[in-house]
C-alpha cells in the first residue's frame, strides 16, 4: 500500500535526476499538486506516477526539461496563485488541478496567460464548457455519475436510495447526474445527509428506521467516505453501499482497514498485472522505485506527465497558442488506461466498470455477489 513517508526518500532522487537536465530547457513544466491540506493523499500518489514519467524522460532522451513543483495546501486560492506565478516564470504548460476546485479556480489563470492546463483527475463535467485551454485525464463525471446510477439500479438496492453527499464542486458536479440517472432506472431518492455539517451522524439512525433504505450513495472525496461508511457499518446497515472512484487511493484504502469492504463504485478498468506495454513497464519501474504496487491515482499522473512531455518535445515550437491544437492532434495515445484522445473540449471518452473493494484490495465487481436487500 502507498506509505507517503517511505517514498520520500525515492521521490527526491527521481526528481533529482529531472533536475539535472534542466540545463538550457526546451521546455519548462509546473507541477500544482495538493501536497499537504484535505486532498494530499491524492496529491502524493500522482505526484509518484508524474516523478516516474520525467525520470524515464530524462534517461531516455536528448530533449531537455525544467520541471517547478508547488503545493496548492489543497485551497484553488492558492492553487490559482501558483499557477500565476508558475506562468509568470515561463512554464509552457501546467500538470495541476487535482481537485474539481482547484481546477476551477486555476482555469481562468491558464486563460488569461494562454497556456495550457493539464490536469489528471478533476472530473466536473462543467470545466470542459470553460476554456480552449483546460485538459484532463480522467472522464467527466457525466460518465461517473450515470455509471454509478446503472451499478445501484442493477444491484436491485435502487428502490430506495439514501444519500450522503459533501458540498463541494466535485459533488455538484457528480450528484444530479447521478440522481437523474437513478430516477430513469427507476429509482427513486429518500433522503440526503450533509456529511460536511457538524452532528450529521445523530440523524443516521432515524433515517435508517424511517425510511428503510435499500442502498446508500456516498458522494465525497475519501475521508468523507471511510466516515459515511463507518456510520452506516456501526447502525448495521445491509443494504448495498455505492461510492465514488475517490476512494481508490491506495493509502485511503489502508487507513481505511476492513471497514470498505464490499463497497461498490465505477472505475476506469486498470490491472496492474496486464503483461502489455505501456503497463508492464509502468509497474516494474514502479515497483522497483518505490516498492509498491501503484495505485490508479498513481497511473493518472503518469499518463498527465507522458502526455505533456510528447505535446512539448514534438515538432512543433513549443510554448505558442497552437499547444492546444497540438494536443487534440495527439493521439490515438497508448495510456496506462487503454487508448484516448482528447475531443473539443479536452476531454476523454472512456470505459467506467463496476469495481469493489474486496479484502482491502480494488478489484472488479462480481455482480452477483451483491446482497439483495
Amino acid at each position: 500500500m502507498f506509505n507517503r513517508r517511505r517514498c520520500a526518500p525515492l521521490l527526491a532522487v527521481a526528481f533529482a535526476v529531472v533536475g539535472a537536465t534542466a540545463c538550457s530547457p526546451r521546455a519548462k513544466i509546473g507541477i500544482v499538486l495538493p501536497e499537504t491540506g484535505a486532498a494530499a493523499v491524492y496529491g502524493a500518489s500522482i505526484r509518484t506516477g508524474i516523478a516516474l514519467a520525467f525520470d524515464a524522460h530524462a534517461t531516455g532522451a536528448d530533449t531537455r526539461i525544467e520541471v517547478t513543483y508547488r503545493d496548492s495546501a489543497s485551497d484553488p486560492q492558492r492553487a490559482a496563485g501558483a499557477a500565476e506565478a508558475l506562468f509568470e516564470q515561463g512554464v509552457d504548460l501546467i500538470i495541476g488541478g487535482v481537485t474539481s476546485s482547484e481546477a476551477k479556480a486555476m482555469i481562468p489563470v491558464a486563460d488569461r496567460w494562454r497556456r495550457v492546463l493539464l490536469s489528471p483527475s478533476a472530473s466536473d463535467p462543467a470545466l470542459g464548457r470553460l476554456s480552449r485551454w483546460f485538459f484532463r485525464i480522467f472522464p467527466s463525471d457525466e460518465l461517473e455519475g450515470v455509471s454509478a446510477a446503472n451499478l445501484v439500479a442493477a444491484s436491485g438496492g435502487g428502490r430506495r436510495v439514501l444519500i450522503f453527499q459533501q458540498d463541494n464542486d466535485y459533488t455538484r458536479g457528480l450528484l444530479p447526474i447521478f440522481v437523474e440517472e437513478l430516477g430513469r432506472r427507476g429509482g427513486r431518492v429518500v433522503d440526503s445527509l450533509r456529511i460536511d455539517e457538524t452532528g450529521w451522524e445523530r440523524g443516521l439512525h432515524r433515517l435508517l428506521d424511517e425510511l428503510d433504505p435499500t442502498a446508500a450513495y456516498v458522494c465525497g472525496y475519501g475521508d468523507a467516505i471511510i466516515a459515511s461508511v463507518g456510520a452506516l457499518r456501526a447502525a448495521s446497515f445491509r443494504g448495498l453501499i455505492c461510492t465514488t472512484s475517490a476512494i481508490t487511493t491506495a493509502s485511503l484504502l489502508e487507513r481505511a482497514g476492513a471497514t470498505l469492504d464490499g463497497v461498490v463504485f465505477p472505475l476506469i478498468p486498470f490491472d496492474p498485472a496486464a503483461q502489455t506495454e505501456p503497463v508492464r513497464g509502468f509497474v516494474a519501474r514502479y515497483r522497483t522505485i518505490y516498492n509498491l504496487q501503484p495505485d490508479i491515482y498513481a497511473a493518472l499522473g503518469y499518463d498527465a506527465a507522458t502526455t505533456a512531455l510528447r505535446a512539448l518535445t514534438g515538432a512543433r515550437s513549443k510554448g505558442k497558442p497552437d499547444l492546444p491544437d497540438r494536443l487534440r492532434e495527439l493521439g490515438p495515445l497508448d495510456g496506462l488506461f487503454g487508448r484516448f484522445r482528447f475531443d473539443d473540449q479536452g476531454g476523454v471518452r472512456r470505459t467506467l466498470t463496476a469495481h469493489w473493494v474486496h479484502h482491502g484490495r480494488v478489484e472488479p465487481w462480481p455482480l452477483q455477489a451483491a446482497r439483495q436487500p
